[in-house]
């Protein structure tokens, strides 16, 4: 008799997951289990809901209260040492617990009695699961990024969803910040390899600016989504959800109509004082900007998330006959840009010319004689431009030669030269997207966001709703073309597993 897999879904506001385990469980013979992290009015769809057969699931926000007692840090200490996990560089870099949360300060104390429970509920959940694989997607929140580390060092198969940033490519990896590669993965370069032309855009960012578009909302969406948040009971949320702390009603309007005015003010002086027609004839080195609040700063280049101060690193280093341009990120925008201090810093380095956001950031890339970021796309597009980078976040190009990791930031000025006279290789692009090539499918998890916040979300914008089984069936099919793709890639890994003897 066959043993069923045991396998454990992360369960998160984008419903991507659950998608997934609708459309695997009539395709694979193995018990779900799920962690549900949602807030309060879907979570009633998840109690009740009869789409997805689970055995068991818990609702990550059931175990996490407001404790008086202190912490055991006793306990704490020997997770650590026992899993070889920094907590508080988790904690630290968790956009609800330091530096981003405009509503509610957490104490020290708040942090560590969140992170015991999460901890005692994660090993319990591992204990009795005892999971084969463990399905989630590129972690946003610490709480979720622990979970999967967790699982990994317990030997769970992690498969992680991830963009490649190559067109729509996505690929199932454990580590997103390697791909599961090193620099042997390059020894063996396929043959005939074709150049793709870099004079037009590529799907990627095609991709990127519709989801620009969707995120543009109209006033009549924005006044949906008020008045069903002032309807809305939301006393349960603001109590049970640490995410939600201290979002009373008032505060929260007061700060979305301070949030148009800082976006307005913010916008109205970078655009003022950034430059629309850079000179791309001088000798110039790159720096894309990174979102603040954003994965790629702060789990992978945990630190790194002060961009200031690279971009004072990188300033101090370049040869004096160089200037650095630094781009502000387009989607900097959807959070308010940064405040005009902030811009103030970057435009007083008298090395430095910031431009503006809306400048077309493949002219940049194609110019400049390196490209030097901490995390993203760009060193990816490097390699397509035939530019040498330094990057300063791990991520899975570096196995490329043209891309230089940064160590101490005392070794930069050596590291920029030696770039700087790398001769890159004009085959590169396709070398690495031929290493990827048979781990990757065409997903469109933008598009997939879309669709959700249309089929469900109040305005396309108010996330704390009621949703039904018909709902969610309507939207399940409706999907299906998007998810067939990723459905066959996981079961491409757990069959072929299975079937190895």
């Amino acid at each position: 008799m066959e043993t069923k897999s045991n396998v454990l879904f992360w369960i998160y506001g984008s419903f991507l997951h659950f998608s997934l385990a609708y459309y695997l469980q009539s395709q694979l013979n193995a018990n779900f289990f799920g962690v549900i992290d949602i807030n309060s009015k879907p979570k009633r769809f998840f109690q009740e809901q009869t789409l997805v057969k689970f055995q068991k699931t818990w609702f990550y926000h059931d175990h996490i209260k407001k404790i008086q007692r202190e912490p055991d840090l006793q306990y704490l200490r020997s997770f650590e040492k026992s899993y070889n996990i920094n907590l508080w560089k988790l904690a630290i870099n968790e956009r609800f617990f330091y530096l981003h949360n405009r509503f509610y300060k957490f104490t020290k104390h708040e942090i560590l009695s969140i992170l015991e429970q999460e901890i005692k509920l994660f090993e319990s959940i591992l204990d009795e699961v005892s999971p084969d694989y463990f399905l989630t997607y590129d972690p946003v929140f610490h709480h979720q990024k622990l979970l999967l580390d967790m699982c990994r060092i317990k030997g769970v198969k992690v498969l992680l969803v991830c963009s490649t940033g190559i067109d729509n490519k996505f690929i199932i990896t454990e580590n997103a910040a390697t791909f599961d590669l090193d620099k042997n993965s390059r020894n063996n370069p396929p043959s005939d390899i074709k150049i793709t032309s870099n004079n037009t855009k590529n799907d990627y960012d095609l991709i990127f600016q519709r989801h620009l578009q969707n995120r543009n909302f109209s006033t009549f969406d924005k006044f949906t989504a008020l008045k069903d948040y002032l309807a809305d009971s939301d006393k349960k949320l603001i109590n049970s959800n640490f995410m939600y702390y201290g979002r009373t009603k008032l505060k929260v309007i007061k700060d979305a109509l301070y949030f148009e005015i800082k976006q307005r003010r913010n916008y109205h002086f970078l655009k003022k004082h950034s430059s629309l027609s850079p000179d791309l004839k001088t000798r110039f080195i790159y720096f894309p900007m990174n979102i603040v609040e954003e994965l790629n700063l702060l789990h992978y280049a945990p630190y790194y998330t002060n961009q200031i101060e690279v971009i004072r690193h990188i300033a101090k280093s370049i040869p004096i006959n160089y200037v650095l341009y630094v781009k502000e990120h387009i989607l900097a925008g959807l959070r308010g840009w940064n405040n005009i201090d902030y811009y103030k810093q970057i435009l007083d380095i008298p090395n430095v010319v910031l431009i503006n956001p809306h400048f077309d950031n493949n002219l940049l890339l194609k110019n400049a004689e390196l490209i030097a970021t901490i995390r993203g796309t760009a060193s990816l597009k490097a390699i397509r431009y035939g530019k040498p980078a330094i990057v300063f976040g791990e991520q899975p190009i570096q196995i490329m030669p043209s891309i230089f990791s940064v160590g101490a930031p005392d070794s930069l000025p050596k590291l920029i030269r030696l770039a700087l006279k790398h001769k890159t290789d004009s085959t590169d692009y396709e070398k690495y997207k031929e290493i990827l090539n048979h781990r990757t499918f065409e997903f469109n998890q933008l598009e997939f966001e879309n669709n959700r916040n249309k089929s469900f979300f109040s305005g396309g914008i108010f996330s704390n709703v009621v949703i039904s089984n018909k709902e969610m069936t309507n939207f399940l099919n409706k999907n299906k073309s998007l998810l067939v793709n990723l459905m066959d890639a996981h079961l491409k890994i757990m069959l072929g597993q299975q079937n190895t003897p």
